[in-house]
């Protein structure tokens, strides 16, 4: 009379195991292993009152006071202020996030695109200027960055562009001017140089610091058609880079 329940529980147990092989069944353990953030529906938008600001490398990092907690949250350097009433979404949160710029950690912190306001709308960057009144100006086409030439045993930043799988996950050297640079992304430092050979910037990661108009030399690992998720996508991308100033 035992041997029944026995093999009942044994073939109930054949079938989960077919059910969580086919992915038809998850193991309750495995809900542990997914980010605090991940949830069935879309990322939340949330709202709340600023309650500090920092200002590092480009990027404004805010706190934020929703009501329910207080959060941290990284977009691109915008004039906020303690009382501010700013929007933004959770889909990119950073889990135990160690910000070099800041010296700091942060247990979670939200990157964003933009801060925005009550309506949805982009709050102004710094450095803005105010065309409310006058007829927007027509922004002129990026220009190669001026006299700076192809390194010896190097490429030019048309060459990789021209070049691109032949030279995929091979070592590329170029040099350039930093027209752009963002700490602490996705842990890693972000920069975009640009050279006599074409009006493209090209984008490396590296975890060295550099200033906006430096020249300097990007060595590292030419990859193509990167996605990091969240609309970070790159065609060309040199990756953990080496970076020498000149």
């Amino acid at each position: 009379m035992t041997q029944a329940p026995r093999f009942t529980a044994a073939l109930l147990a054949c079938s989960a195991m077919v059910l969580i092989g086919s992915g038809l069944m998850v193991p309750v353990h495995a809900e542990k292993q997914l980010p605090a953030s991940t949830s069935a529906t879309s990322p939340a938008i949330l709202s709340g009152k600023v309650t500090d600001v920092r200002n590092a490398m480009g990027y404004t990092y805010a706190e934020v006071d929703t009501g329910l907690k207080k959060v941290w949250v990284a977009g691109p350097s915008t004039e906020l202020k303690a009382g501010d009433t700013v929007s933004f979404s959770t889909v990119m949160p950073m889990q135990n996030f160690h910000s070099k710029s800041l010296d700091r950690d942060f247990d979670v912190l939200y990157f964003i695109d933009a801060f925005t306001n009550e309506k949805g709308e982009p709050m102004g960057m710094a450095g803005q200027r105010d065309m409310s009144d006058k007829q927007p100006a027509m922004d002129k086409a990026p220009a190669p960055a001026e006299a700076i030439g192809k390194l010896d045993g190097g490429q030019t930043i048309a060459e990789i562009q021209e070049k691109r799988e032949a030279l995929r996950d091979q070592t590329v050297r170029v040099r350039g001017e930093v027209t752009r640079f963002n700490a602490g992304i996705m842990g890693k430092n972000w920069l975009h140089i640009r050279d006599s050979s074409t009006s493209d910037d090209l984008t490396a990661t590296t975890d060295s610091m550099v200033a906006t108009g430096e020249i300097v030399i990007v060595e590292g690992m030419l990859q193509l058609d990167q996605d990091f998720g969240y609309g970070y996508v790159y065609p060309l991308i040199v990756q953990d880079a080496i970076i020498t100033k000149e």
